[in-house]
This record gives C-alpha cells, structure tokens and sequence, in this order.
C-alpha cells in the first residue's frame, strides 16, 4: 500500500469489511507525523505521546475526519496538519479555561491577549516538524519497496549503493567514497556509479507512482516533488 493512499483512506472511511484495518494502516501511518508536530510544539515526550493518542481517539475516530478526506480538495498532508493544529488550540483552549475560570465566575481577558499563548507563536516550528516528518515516511515507504524489489531481483549491492549514497547522506550526514564502497562490495568504481543510477531512476519511479497515489492536483503533486527533493538535499 502507497503512503496515505486514497483508495485506502475512502476504505478506512466506507464501513466495509476491510475498513478498520485501513483505518489502522492510516493512523499508523500519521503518527510520526502528528507526534513531530506535537512534539515540536513544545510537549515532553510522554505528554506528546499522550496527546497524540488522544487526536487519534477524539479527531481520527469520534469525529471521523477520514470522512472529510477528500482528494479534489487537495493533499491529505494539508487537512491533517490543520486537525492536529486545530486539535492542539483546543486542548489549550480547554485548559486554559480550566485556570482562568474561578468559583465566583468568568474573570475579563484583555482585549490584546491570545487565547492560544505560546502555542500559536510556535506553529512554524510544529509545522516543519510536522511536514519533514510526513515526507520522511513517504521516503521511507517508497525506499523499502526498492529494497523489495532490488532484493527480489538478486540486485543487493545496488541497494546498499542507494541506501548509503542517497538515504544515509540525507538522513545521516556525509555519504562515503564511491572508492570505500566499491572495497568493500568488491565492485569497480564506475560499477557502482552505474548501480547508483539504475537505483536512483527506480526511485524515482516508485516515488511518482505512490505521489499519484496520493495526490491529483498537478500544482500539489509539484509542491510534494519539491518538499521531497528539499529533504533530500538538506545539509
């Protein structure tokens, strides 16, 4: 299954036989990404973890936000980001409401006061927190299918070229020497760049096809390539 593939969130969202183990492929899915955002805007980890569990229970579940889920209104990124941001505003709402509502009554909030505090002041951080995360699992998703199949072709070595070229240099730092790689592959260097680029075009086509999976707005699958590429070419 692609990552947040429409065809499987329309059956975690159908009432069919197979729907709740969409509905848990979806959530399982989302997680990094809502605990990223979570995370990121400023909760412990055991908070976080908390928090996260909770929007899964009360937003992906009570409120059936697959149910919104609608691929002629753009990317699912964009209307998960805004229901675990909008799930985070009323959690603060709430216990904000909880400190400021004392026995006698309502007490009056200063007209220039925000109700969200910190939280809102936060949210690019959360956000790119929230997007790296997401399109790190895309990544991963569409990696372990090349590692499938390079695998399944007998290709092992050009899978560990593209593992330590292109996923270590992205997610690790430094990638190592053709000359370090070809040693100990015992390959040529040229073998290896060949192999880089044969893995690098499979790549790409698997990535393309699992994107077309997802998305259907040519200017969202352009602004999904271009986050991808950005990730990938982080220093």
């Amino acid at each position: 299954m692609t990552q947040t593939n429409w065809e499987l969130i329309h059956d975690a969202a159908s009432g069919s036989s197979t729907a709740k183990r969409s509905l848990d492929a979806v959530m399982k899915r989302a997680w990094p990404a809502v605990y990223a955002y979570i995370r990121a805007s400023g909760r412990r980890s055991e908070e976080a973890t908390e928090l996260t569990q909770a929007f899964l229970c009360d937003v992906f579940l009570a409120r059936r936000l697959l149910d919104k889920a609608d691929e002629s209104r753009g990317r699912f990124r964009t209307l998960l980001l805004g229901a675990v941001r909008n799930h985070l505003a009323d959690v603060h709402r709430r216990a904000t409401a909880a400190i400021r509502k004392p026995k006698e009554g309502l007490i009056a909030l200063d007209a220039h006061e925000s109700p969200l505090g910190t939280a809102s002041a936060a949210s690019s951080s959360p956000e790119r927190a929230f997007n790296t995360r997401y399109v790190a699992e895309l990544i991963r998703s569409a990696s372990d299918r090349l590692h499938r199949e390079l695998e399944a072709e007998g290709m092992p070595e050009t899978w560990e070229i593209f593992r330590v070229r292109v996923l270590h240099a992205a997610f690790q730092g430094e990638a190592p020497p053709y000359e370090a790689i070809a040693a100990r592959l015992g390959l040529t260097k040229g073998a290896c760049a060949v192999r880089l680029l044969i893995a690098k075009r499979r790549f790409a086509t698997i990535l393309m096809e699992e994107l077309r999976a997802t998305i259907t707005d040519p200017a969202d699958l352009s602004n999904e390539v271009t986050d991808l590429l950005s990730l990938l070419n982080a220093e």
